[in-house]
Order: C-alpha cells, then sequence, then structure tokens
C-alpha cells in the first residue's frame, strides 16, 4: 500500500456521548492512534487534556505525537500480546478464545489493574479525556463499555457503540503501517490476523458485559478489584453531569 492510500487522519474517531443521550459531550472521546502527520480533526480544543494509550510498547512507530500538549498515560492492557511471538504465546489459544474470551481477560490480573486507573482516570481529569489503543476497537472498547457500564448507560447502548467501529475498519487497517512499529521475524501483531479480530461483532462485547453481570454488575467488580467507591460516583457525575468540553463538530 502506498502512503497516498493511508488516510492522514483519525478514522475511528467519536463523542462517546453519541452513544446515549444520557451522557454529557465533550467528556471522553475515542479513537485508533494517532500519527504526528495526521490532520487535525475537527475537534474543539484538540488534543485532549489527557490521553489514555491503551497499547503495548512494541506497537509504538514513534513518541505520542500528543506528549506536548497532552498528558500521555501508558496503559498497556494486552501487557505484551498484541504482539503476538510464537516462542512465547500460544496463538492459536489465544484466537480460539475470541475477542469476547479476550476481552474478558482483561478483567483479570494486571489488566484489572490498569483498567482501574483509566476508570480513575476518566473520573478525575480536569478535561476531556481521549481513549486509544491501535485500532480503537477492543482494548478501547473494552474500557469504554466498563465507564459506560458504571455511569448507568444500558447495555444496549454500549453494545451499538462498538460496533460503530466495524464500518471504520478498512482505514484503521491502513493507518496501521503509519502507526504501528515494524515488526521484527517470527512476530506478528494481533491486527494482522483475520475474521473476527478485524471486526466488531456484538456478540464479542455481549460477552463481555455478561462477564461484568456474572461477577455482580460492573460496579461490584470494579469494587472487588481495589477501585473506590469515590471514583464511580465521579465518574457519574462526569460522564452524566453538566458542564462545557472539547466537542466534535459536526
Amino acid at each position: 500500500m502506498s502512503t497516498a492510500d493511508i488516510p492522514p487522519r483519525l478514522v475511528n474517531l467519536r463523542d462517546v456521548a453519541t452513544a446515549s443521550p444520557l451522557l454529557r459531550p465533550g467528556v471522553l472521546l475515542r479513537s485508533d492512534a494517532p500519527h504526528s502527520e495526521d490532520e487535525p480533526p475537527g475537534v474543539d480544543a484538540w488534543p485532549p487534556a489527557v490521553v489514555l494509550d491503551l497499547r503495548d510498547a512494541a506497537e509504538k512507530r514513534e513518541a505520542h505525537p500528543y506528549s506536548s500538549r497532552s498528558r500521555i498515560v501508558d496503559l498497556p492492557l494486552l501487557g505484551g500480546r498484541a504482539r503476538m511471538d510464537p516462542d512465547e504465546v500460544d496463538v492459536e489459544a489465544f484466537l480460539r478464545a475470541g475477542l469476547g474470551g479476550m476481552y474478558v481477560s482483561m478483567i483479570q490480573g494486571q489488566a484489572a489493574a490498569l483498567l482501574i486507573r483509566a476508570m480513575e482516570e476518566i473520573a478525575r481529569a480536569d478535561g476531556a479525556v481521549l481513549v486509544h489503543c491501535t485500532a480503537g476497537k477492543d482494548r478501547t472498547g473494552v474500557t469504554v463499555a466498563l465507564a459506560l457500564a458504571l455511569a448507568g448507560v444500558p447495555y444496549d447502548d454500549i453494545v451499538a457503540d462498538y460496533v460503530r467501529t466495524a464500518e471504520n475498519m478498512p482505514g484503521v487497517r491502513a493507518r496501521a503501517a503509519r502507526t504501528v512499529a515494524a515488526r521484527t521475524t517470527g512476530t506478528r501483531l494481533a491486527l494482522d490476523v483475520p475474521a473476527e479480530i478485524l471486526t466488531a461483532p456484538a456478540p464479542a462485547m455481549e460477552t463481555f458485559l455478561d462477564a461484568l453481570d456474572a461477577r455482580g454488575g460492573a460496579e461490584s467488580w470494579f469494587r472487588s478489584t481495589g477501585g473506590e467507591p469515590g471514583t464511580v460516583d465521579a465518574l457519574h457525575a462526569r460522564l452524566r453531569g453538566r458542564g462545557a468540553g472539547s466537542s466534535l463538530t459536526a
């Protein structure tokens, strides 16, 4: 693919408030990974005050392009699994679990602690927060889904917002060549794997939300995993309260 075929802007950017009328615009944004050569999006006060970068270090081609203007919080939710080395990871087992299984794995172990941190950052930020990974689909989808579940957004709305990414995946795949670090021999990125992982199927997010319910719901999981009750209250107020923030223009 020539560089002329690579979209020169974020292709999976949206205000999470479009997921539900309950939500306050300009507080939480989601996107694919930005690149220093990107054209600026039509967003007020860009870039956001806080950026949660959920990528593994091996996925990053360059220093974060917003680091001089935003506070960048690195939260590598896959803990190295985004770059699958056959000598270190059972790739076939990873794929057999499917997207839903991968999403559920993020509410366990070290990834769960990073999700707690993500909720704290969103709840306490002074200004808009952008959440992104490489595609803005899987790790971003889980992080946004958890935040919305904690804010009391209906599951149907959470799933519908997640599914919207599917239409943007061709552009996301093209941009991966611009944003993802060059691969080394014997490794491949999860983004390169065909079929389900290149889509945003509703059952995958439903599996994740069902797993939260099996743990007593989002708030019960949050508290049992070490999250503070005050964070849930603050998150609810931030996402559903009144006030001004950055917003996507029409």
